[in-house]
């Protein structure tokens, strides 16, 4: 529907505020920040008070309206307040060598106060901590066709259906599950490095942020 130019550098994960009223993306650079955006892209707030590792996802707990981000090679999770106050650091166990192939997306469960994160590749994996941050469940990301993908770069949970909207950044598409991982159907992209997604069912739309363009596309939200 519309394709809206960011002045953020390299602009990673995405969230919907839980207002409905904006969205919140950031910058994967090293000391860049969290921004809030309208819907055209336009920067309404910049959260200074936190400077970024390598921040790769975003997302909100709508239950007290805290902010969570996925710093992706320091193996964290953090809880930050809409001013940019760290509340508190979470690790999360992850098993690999390569710094540059860690934590990607982040989701929240507002039914029970799970939190969902993204393992990009070598393991594509998906991990579930419980409300205490133990791991609840890890699994692996292999998909047979046409559901395949190379590598996972961002995640939004869409609570009311219980279904996770995945997007790939190499393999450029979208594979939306169920709640146990299950491909339900897929949407392709027009290109790659799209690194954060948003749905909001309220206006029918589908958002995600580009990395490599540096810019927020606006999609109608698919019927199915």
């Amino acid at each position: 529907m519309a394709v809206y130019p960011l002045e953020i550098e390299d602009p990673s994960g995405l969230t919907l505020d839980v207002s409905g009223e904006f969205l919140w993306t950031v910058s994967d650079d090293p000391g860049d920040h969290i921004y809030k955006i309208s819907f055209e892209g336009e920067i309404l707030d910049v959260l200074t008070a936190y400077e970024g590792d390598d921040m790769e996802g975003i997302t909100m707990n709508p239950n007290d309206g805290t902010l969570w981000v996925a710093e992706e090679k320091l193996r964290q999770i953090v809880q930050l307040t809409v001013e940019g106050e760290v509340l508190q650091v979470v690790n999360v166990p992850v098993e690999q060598n390569n710094r540059n192939d860690g934590l990607e997306g982040i989701a929240w469960n507002p039914a029970n106060d799970h939190v969902f994160i993204l393992n990009e590749k070598n393991p594509r994996l998906f991990i579930e901590l419980d409300s205490q941050f133990n791991v609840h469940r890890t699994v692996s990301l292999i998909f047979d066709q046409p559901y395949h993908m190379r590598d996972v770069a961002g995640l939004y949970y869409q609570h009311e259906e219980e279904e996770f909207w995945i997007v790939s950044d190499d393999s450029e598409k979208i594979v939306v599950t169920d709640k146990e991982l299950n491909p339900l159907r897929g949407y392709n992209l027009p290109a790659d490095k799209f690194e954060g997604i948003a749905v909001d069912t309220n206006r029918e739309r589908l958002y995600l942020v580009n990395d490599r363009e540096e810019a927020l596309y606006v999609f109608e939200l698919p019927v199915w």
